[in-house]
């Protein structure tokens, strides 16, 4: 009888589902509209489903879900999104060994948890993310083009050529390429575009629950201002300042020029600081940014341009 009692608990447990064997967090709120495919067959998601590494998470365009881990991350997935959860969780369960998101398009918001920042990655079609304790929203496009808006702490964004950006200060946005460059909106105006086009949890956080909301004031709105672009490679300023001069078209507007050795100035009649045109930082670094729109369904989107001294590159967002 003996045997038969552990063959009855055998099968008891084969039947169970995998997320009741190797749960790595649950959902905390769903509004309709979003699935997780697992072992190859959708499933609708509701209120209290368990999640299990390996799980692909979409929603529609009306679908909202709100996911917390066991190390307490927490992820909110918004519309016309889809990603591919691959968490390894150390011994007790409760930090990961290894957390891994591959965001494959839609907006997102992550909050980190209590692992330890070198387990967490987060992976895009075209850039890859190093988590350093942090608050941040992404915006995946397409293959194309990816973008970050950090709220809280520090960020790493690579490109898929390994051009790389550190981001920490509140509300600083970067974004790819087409040629896998990272940069910064050129101004104001492109910033704003990007906001509108394709991060819902900024521009409203009344679907969220109260904790995946954060404060983000100063990066909407009447008050929001782009983050000053600072230059990263020193020796990009030198050439833009000589290439500047090199263009003067008199000698007036060249002594209108400022005489500083560690600025370069972009302005033709001799203002420190600010951007000759639109799409290119007083730096000479890269820049992005965006040119159009109000979304990424049923048109091309907005676009980005990553301009570096005298390359330019430019992807529809």
């Amino acid at each position: 009888m003996a045997w038969l009692r552990l063959l009855i608990v055998f099968v008891v447990l084969s039947a169970l589902p995998v997320s009741a064997v190797a749960s790595i967090g649950k959902v905390l709120s769903v509004k309709p509209g979003a699935d997780v495919i697992r072992a190859g067959k959708k499933i609708r998601l509701r209120q209290g489903m368990e999640v299990a590494s390996g799980d692909t998470i979409s929603t529609d365009r009306s679908g909202v879900v709100q996911l917390l881990f066991v190390d307490e991350t927490k992820i909110a997935v918004g519309p016309n999104a889809r990603m591919i959860l691959d968490v390894s969780m150390l011994r007790g369960n409760r930090k990961a060994k290894s957390f891994t998101v591959q965001a494959l398009g839609g907006s997102f918001r992550f909050i980190s948890g209590k692992s330890r920042k070198r387990a967490y990655s987060i992976k895009t079609p075209n850039a890859t993310m190093a988590v350093r304790g942090t608050i941040f929203d992404m915006w995946i496009t397409s293959e194309n083009q990816s973008a970050m808006l950090v709220i809280e702490g520090t960020v790493q964004m690579c490109g898929l050529r390994g051009s790389c950006r550190s981001a920490s200060r509140r509300c600083s946005l970067f974004a790819t390429s087409s040629n896998g460059r990272v940069g910064r909106p050129a101004d104001q105006d492109q910033y704003d575009k990007a906001l509108q086009g394709g991060f819902p949890f900024i521009r409203s956080q009344n679907n969220l629950l109260p904790p995946f909301r954060v404060t983000a004031e100063g990066c909407s709105g009447a008050q929001a201002k782009a983050p000053k672009v600072e230059s990263e490679q020193p020796e990009r300023r030198a050439a833009q300042r000589q290439a500047e001069q090199r263009q003067a078209e008199s000698p007036a507007r060249e002594r209108g020029r400022s005489e500083s050795p560690g600025r370069a100035s972009a302005s033709a009649e001799g203002r420190s600081g600010t951007s000759a045109s639109a799409g290119v930082s007083s730096s000479g670094e890269a820049s992005t940014s965006v040119s159009a729109s109000s979304g990424n369904r049923g048109g091309s989107g907005p676009r980005a341009t990553a301009t570096a001294g005298n390359a330019s590159a430019t992807a529809g967002w």
